[in-house]
């Protein structure tokens, strides 16, 4: 008898540590489908572009991508985009570019119906209890630092923010799936996971809340390092500080986006908070964490920001103190509220001029907050080879700061280290080992 001859994708991935996670998910669903992962596109049955939609420029690389697959693509060759574009920009995407098929994020296991000689096809329906909590990706990752998804879709519908209609409507991941997920990754060598929601605070599954489930976790697996991404600040639990002071093995790093400092923009936006609230949470932050990092995002040029809103907002990073920030000028996005009620009015220039004093300003902070680091003794879990080169590894410590420090052979990734900080610059502490 004949094997049949298994079908083949290739698989990139854009955007968010999300859509990484639904790029894993994706590939382990068509692989129990009997497909092939390939790592060319030239030698693929179907080339598969997993996209964000969060901003312009994320749009334009994906339509720039498609335009240089759709030139080399052979005749028998299909195309799908999955994920947040797929989702919001339907018509766009079938009138501009050369796909054959879309998926939506909540649409994955449709996957197993590509075909080579199907017709054009959309699976953009939204779930309301789709978690793909029994799919444990093959391919987790290949070092020792891995990201579990633990709730899909959101329910806050920040007006800037189109990924309640992309991602539909909130709901959590069973516990005993996240748990298992994270023992098999520890099975794998994994020593750190970072865990993944659009609002981790708001993770409810049959009584337990996220302090629960993180708790549950260093309960029931053996990973070195607990990490989360990302919280509201409108609602975050003190239960959840006290676990993080009282336990090691949970990172003492929280990245609170601010979005802004002005309350004016901020009740625009949607965000549910103050600028004196958000103040008084980062102080109590500090208060109740030894040692706490604390990172932020922030959108300079939103409908209708004053150079007051704008000053607002350098009052409030210089506040909270950040040790370092995600600075983004506004995009605007098909289908959000902002969208179709606030004209965007603040021209690029202004954009791109306030995004340089904030970066300018945050690039100050995060070189004196790094200084202090210098001449110290810290311990670190070595996470992969450093960017600088062969001979130089990447670790980090318990609050998410990143080492670089000389390689050894005798030196394993996962592994704890003491390393003496001897300089540092605004985005990396540079030592030696102890």
């Amino acid at each position: 008898m004949i094997e049949k001859k298994k079908r083949t994708f290739y698989l990139e991935s854009y955007g968010c540590q999300m859509n990484v996670y639904d790029s894993q998910i994706a590939a382990t669903l068509l692989e129990n489908q009997n497909f092939q992962e390939v790592s060319i596109p030239e030698e693929a049955d179907f080339i598969l572009l997993n996209t964000c939609a969060i901003r312009e420029n994320a749009h334009e690389k994906i339509y720039h991508r498609l335009n240089e697959l759709s030139q080399n693509k052979k005749k028998e060759q299909k195309i799908a985009i999955l994920g947040c574009m797929a989702q919001n920009l339907k018509e766009e995407l079938w009138q501009r570019t050369p796909v054959d098929y879309l998926f939506g994020p909540d649409a994955l296991r449709h996957l197993s119906h590509l075909e080579v000689q199907g017709p054009k096809t959309a699976y953009l329906e939204l779930s309301r209890t789709e978690t793909y909590d029994e799919i444990y990706p093959h391919k987790k990752t290949t070092g020792v630092h891995a990201y579990v998804t633990i709730q899909r879709g959101c329910n806050n519908f920040c007006s800037f923010c189109v990924v309640p209609y992309t991602r539909g409507r909130e709901r959590s991941r069973p516990v005993s799936s996240i748990v298992r997920e994270i023992q098999l990754l520890v099975a794998q060598g994994v020593s750190m996971v970072t865990l993944l929601g659009q609002n981790v605070n708001s993770y409810r599954y049959e009584g337990y809340d996220f302090a629960d489930l993180v708790e549950t976790i260093l309960e029931k697996t053996e990973i070195k390092r607990i990490y989360f991404t990302s919280p509201h600040p409108k609602d975050f639990p003190e239960k959840l500080l006290y676990l993080m002071a009282r336990e090691e093995r949970f990172g003492n790093y929280i990245h609170l986006p601010l979005q802004s400092g002005s309350d004016k923009i901020l009740k625009k936006m949607k965000r549910n908070y103050t600028q004196k609230r958000f103040l008084e949470l980062v102080a109590k932050i500090r208060e109740i964490v030894p040692g706490v990092v604390l990172s932020t995002d922030v959108i300079v040029g939103f409908s209708g920001e004053s150079e007051e809103d704008f000053a607002q907002t350098l009052h409030a990073m210089e506040k909270a103190d950040f040790d370092f920030a995600y600075m983004f000028a506004y995009s605007e996005r098909k289908g959000t509220i902002a969208g179709r009620l606030y004209p965007d009015d603040i021209s690029s220039e202004e954009k791109k001029r306030r995004l340089n004093i904030l970066i300018e300003e945050q690039n100050k902070r995060s070189w004196r907050k790094n200084q202090e680091y210098v001449g110290s003794q810290v311990d670190v879990i070595v996470e992969k080879k450093a960017r600088r080169g062969e001979n130089h590894l990447l670790g980090r410590m318990r609050n998410f700061k990143k080492v670089v420090f000389p390689a050894s052979d005798d030196i394993q990734f996962g592994q704890r280290l003491q390393v003496k900080i001897h300089r540092a610059t605004s985005m990396t502490l540079l030592g030696e080992l102890v």
